[in-house]
């Protein structure tokens, strides 16, 4: 990253924390202390009332739910590299019929948002007769964990993984062979999720 993405960057992330310090302070509040997971790059917190995300070095990428709509597990590598497959597939089958918007972010190393040859980004959306994208930085590595990756979706193809069209996925890698995945279903009322990740408006 040179320096003009590196002030680019600074500056998103100083209008993320501007827009959405407040919200992410309130759902913390809430969540409260739970039960907390964290892999030395992300750190999630999960409890009765909710559930979030944030990033140990940028923690203004950040996605919670408040109340019980949503599910965690853990899984093998296995089934962690069949996720990161399935996903890929949505990618690469997504279109203006089936898909209203394909977010991902993925991560390969420590190096994380601050390097583009770490992450794997995508993002396609359609409002209307208005389409954005594809928009791409980086590449899915085939057969590679990553340490962490999120989809955002709104795709017919999401049922599979998802269980509904609408919602968010993510997926913290482990040391060992048990790894976080917690799903966020947009069924209903009380899911927050803010989804401004600077680093996506880095795409050209």
């Amino acid at each position: 990253m040179d320096w003009r993405d590196q002030l680019q960057l600074a500056m998103l992330r100083a209008e993320a924390r501007r827009k959405f310090q407040v919200m992410i302070d309130y759902i913390k509040e809430q969540v409260g202390e739970g039960n907390e997971y964290n892999n030395g790059m992300v750190r999630v917190v999960i409890s009765e009332r909710g559930c979030y995300y944030e990033f140990i070095d940028m923690p203004e990428e950040f996605s919670g739910a408040l109340g019980s709509g949503f599910q965690y597990e853990f899984v093998g590598t296995g089934a962690g590299l069949l996720m990161a497959e399935q996903v890929q597939y949505m990618i690469t089958h997504s279109d203006d019929e089936n898909t209203r918007e394909l977010s991902l972010l993925s991560i390969y190393d420590r190096r994380g948002l601050f390097d583009r040859e770490a992450t794997h980004i995508y993002h396609r959306s359609r409002r209307g007769e208005e389409s954005v994208g594809p928009r791409v930085i980086g590449h899915y590595r085939e057969g590679v964990l990553p340490l962490f990756f999120k989809m955002k979706t709104d795709s017919d193809l999401a049922v599979p993984l998802l269980g509904v069209p609408r919602g968010v996925l993510f997926f913290v890698a482990n040391l060992t062979d048990q790894h976080l995945t917690v799903r966020i279903p947009h069924t209903g009322p009380g899911v927050t999720d803010l989804n401004e990740l600077p680093t996506s408006r880095l795409i050209h």
